[in-house]
């Protein structure tokens, strides 16, 4: 497997011959096709992706695990001088990959010359609290590749106990807890956010979902307290994330209840929408509102079309007119022709009734406006005056 990773980067230009040759091994079979990697999530990068059956299956620890390095690619957000690394396996039953930016120190035996020189092989230590991960491979101008053993800790699981989880932690859920990076660190940033202590089972659930170091310390850092991982992980679930939670405080919106932040998120309340209403004068909409607003189809472009016109409406407005089809081009056209103060039940009537941009332009030919009831009577009369 080494020779062919190894290989693998000389064909793609990032070992030189020499150092291929210099690492010949026995023939192997083919590589299986690298996973698709996750997109990346809206918390600080760092993502973790698990394919397989829902079944209540604990797998087995798999005998060797893939890694890859590869240079930072959100410099955004990343620390300085952080790296992207990979680590994870593919099996008959199961496929599952963690990954985020991490400082190369992480990486116990891989030195700043190995990883950004032309070339070579390199053996370092993936150590976390659950247990550790032997790697080895070849790296070359800031990229690697290669296999690592799982080793646990024997300790782990008493130190668990002791710290007040409870419940039953299989070999496999002590790997994935190791695989996420999910221990004592983990239960301190829990501690400070003022969570209960989780079992071990809701442990693993939290890196199943993504629920990662990272993305707590950032929940932690938005002021939010949802009491339970239990809660965290459902959230997560539903997109809500530390920068929707800071978006959200940005446009007036703090201190929300866990099931409205969820309502929120699933009906499409997102950050780029709450920013259109602000510009458009709309602050302070209770979320009741704004859940209502959306399902009724008020969009970014229907406010800034009815803003445009020089209108502005009430939530409740601008969803009944939404219901009742007028678009924002209606509204524009009308504005268009004179008619740039009328009310929204007068809007609607004028929709409602057919009364189309061209035939108020072929009514008022004579130069005169007719108001909307004498439009809906003329339109009812078959245009006859």
């Amino acid at each position: 497997m080494t020779k062919t990773i190894l290989g693998a980067l000389a064909a793609a230009g990032f070992l030189s011959l020499t150092a291929a040759a210099a690492i010949a091994a026995p023939p192997a079979p083919p590589a299986p096709p690298a996973p698709v990697a996750p997109p990346a999530p809206l918390a600080p990068p760092s993502h973790h992706v698990t394919i397989g059956f829902d079944l209540p299956f604990h797998g087995e620890i798999p005998a060797t695990l893939d890694w890859r390095i590869e240079p930072q690619r959100n410099t955004t957000e990343a620390a300085a001088g952080a790296i992207e690394f990979e680590l994870g396996y593919t099996s008959f039953m199961n496929s599952s990959w963690w990954g985020r930016a991490i400082q190369p120190t992480e990486l116990q035996g891989l030195s700043p010359a190995q990883l950004s020189g032309p070339g070579g092989q390199v053996a370092f230590i993936l150590r976390r609290d659950a247990g550790e991960f032997r790697c080895h491979g070849a790296t070359s101008e800031g990229k690697g590749v290669g296999t690592c053993t799982y080793a646990a800790n024997p300790t782990f699981v008493a130190a668990l106990g002791r710290r007040g989880v409870t419940g039953d932690l299989p070999a496999f859920a002590q790997f994935e807890l190791a695989l996420g990076d999910v221990g004592f660190n983990y239960l301190d940033e829990l501690k400070r956010g003022a969570y209960a202590t989780p079992s071990a089972p809701v442990l693993v659930e939290a890196t199943h979902h993504g629920v990662g170091l990272r993305h707590l310390t950032a929940i932690n850092a938005t002021g939010y307290r949802f009491g339970t991982l239990d809660t965290l992980i459902h959230l997560h679930d539903h997109g809500v994330s530390d920068r929707y939670l800071t978006d959200l405080h940005a446009y007036g919106y703090s201190g929300l209840k866990a099931d409205d932040l969820v309502r929120l998120r699933d009906h499409g309340v997102s950050s780029s929408w709450l920013k259109s209403l602000k510009d458009a004068g709309y602050t302070g909409i209770a979320t009741e509102q704004l859940i209502k607003m959306r399902d009724h189809g008020v969009s970014a472009g229907f406010v800034a079309e009815v803003q445009m016109a020089g209108y502005h409406m009430s939530g409740d407005d601008l969803a009944r007119m939404r219901d009742h089809g007028v678009s924002g081009g209606f509204i524009s056209e009308l504005h268009g022709l004179g008619y740039d103060r009328l009310s929204a039940d007068d809007i609607i009537k004028l929709r409602d009734r057919g009364i189309s941009p061209g035939f108020i332009r072929t009514s008022n030919q004579g130069g005169q406006r007719l108001s909307p009831d004498d439009l809906i009577r003329l339109r009812d009369n078959g245009g006859r005056r």
